[in-house]
């Protein structure tokens, strides 16, 4: 059985395997703490430690960048995954810091085109017609990188939202999909991120 994994050793875990599937490389424990809030490497080292003993991942000695996933064995964890929920975004701070992240959930690995790394709660129904209901759990893909047509998760100072993403030649626009809603249009000034692709969502919760 998956021993239970708490709060913050979730939002760790989220953090790597989203850096692992952006960059291919696992972060350093400096970068960990610099995601999670935590200015002490020796309280990073000792989550991670902990991560290692109930056997979600492997640390490699002498290497800054050693640390590995593991496949889940347990026959339940097969079929579901666990993910952090985040709570309200705010600019300049990292998604996966303690104060943003409400509860983790187990859901259907089925319920997902993309591999997710976080779930946040939609507010409003300025995505209806595209099947995103107010109160629905949007299962996000990390990545700062997506194309012209895409539904994306972005951040523009501190108002996080689902939309599809209008991008022609400098022209970036985040489009709603229901009737009464205005397009998002960032200005330079503010403070605008792609933080990731639409991956699912839960319906329910």
């Amino acid at each position: 059985m998956t021993l239970h994994l708490t709060s913050r050793q979730s939002n760790i875990l989220a953090f790597i395997r989203a850096r692992l599937q952006q960059t291919g490389e696992a972060p350093t424990l400096d970068e960990i703490g610099n995601a999670m809030g935590l200015p002490n490497v020796s309280a990073v080292l000792k989550h991670v430690r902990s991560l290692e003993a109930k056997g979600r991942l492997a640390i490699e000695p002498n290497r800054a960048r050693g640390i590995r996933l593991i496949q889940e064995s347990d026959p339940l964890a097969a079929d579901t995954m666990e993910l952090p929920l985040i709570g309200r975004i705010a600019a300049g701070e990292p998604i996966f810091s303690e104060s943003r992240v409400e509860r983790s959930m187990y859901v259907s690995r089925d319920l997902f085109r993309l591999r997710p790394d976080y779930l946040v709660r939609v507010i409003g129904d300025s995505m209806r017609d595209e099947g995103i209901l107010d109160g629905d759990l949007v299962a996000v893909h990390a990545t700062p990188v997506a194309r012209h047509g895409q539904v994306v998760a972005a951040r523009v100072d501190d108002r996080f939202t689902i939309k599809r993403l209008y991008w022609k030649g400098d022209l970036i626009r985040l489009l709603p999909n229901s009737q009464g809603y205005e397009p998002i249009d960032p200005d330079p000034t503010e403070d605008f991120a792609i933080e990731g692709l639409f991956a699912g969502l839960v319906r329910g919760a």
